[in-house]
């Protein structure tokens, strides 16, 4: 099947990748060839290239018999795939509008309820910094006129930031401009916390028209 990344974000020494088919169906693939649920570094650089968001994969695999978790119901093990082609920023924001989603999705992410992964349209957004526990955090609390960006599992609306780009931006550079045309965000539960066995949801992607660049510095 034809994948496009949306979400490209990394977890300890490995990265996760998110997106969709060509019918808007959410699908994480999982390497089969790294050790664990992570892609290794050298598996998604193709020509000294990391992958980036609106690229096109062709995929073969399989779901699980298993799911690893029980929400995480987009992981798809990858037996092989291939660079195809990496979409126009127009091209992407076009793929993003088609397949864009509501409050209830939103909502069984939030409650992590059979769904780990959603795509939803908001106003605007603030972006902030904090630095606790010897941990450095990106955190964006979102508006919108039609969707409740508010959950329990947060405070005030802020959610961490795991989107490669914008972390890496925001934790850089302080300050960022919000002003966007259009805003989309890829809302993605992380597995279940060791600690109280929440899946506290994240910002893993993020495109906006106009677009940010990419900086020196991506994906670290």
């Amino acid at each position: 099947m034809k994948f496009i990344v949306l979400a490209v974000t990394k977890s300890w020494d490995g990265f996760c990748i998110a997106g969709m088919n060509e019918d808007g169906e959410w699908i994480r693939p999982i390497s089969r060839t790294s050790a664990g649920r992570f892609w290794t570094r050298d598996e998604l650089t193709i020509d000294g290239r990391f992958v980036r968001v609106g690229d096109v994969w062709e995929i073969n695999g399989q779901q699980p018999a298993m799911f690893d978790y029980p929400n995480h119901t987009e992981d798809f093990h990858v037996i092989e795939w291939s660079f195809e082609e990496s979409l126009t920023h127009t091209e992407l924001l076009e793929f993003l509008e088609d397949h864009c989603e509501g409050e209830e999705d939103l909502a069984d992410v939030f409650a992590a309820n059979g769904r780990s992964l959603c795509l939803v349209k908001v106003d605007r957004f603030t972006h902030y910094s904090t630095h606790y526990d010897d941990k450095h955090r990106a955190r964006m609390i979102f508006s919108s006129a039609e969707l409740d960006m508010n959950n329990h599992h947060t405070n005030n609306g802020n959610v961490v930031v795991k989107d490669c780009k914008w972390e890496g931006q925001i934790l850089r550079n302080g300050r960022i401009s919000s002003a966007y045309e259009q805003i989309y965000v890829c809302i993605g539960n992380a597995t279940p916390s060791p600690y109280d066995g929440v899946e506290y949801p994240q910002v893993i992607g993020l495109h906006t028209s106009p677009h940010l660049a990419y900086s020196n510095h991506y994906p670290d």
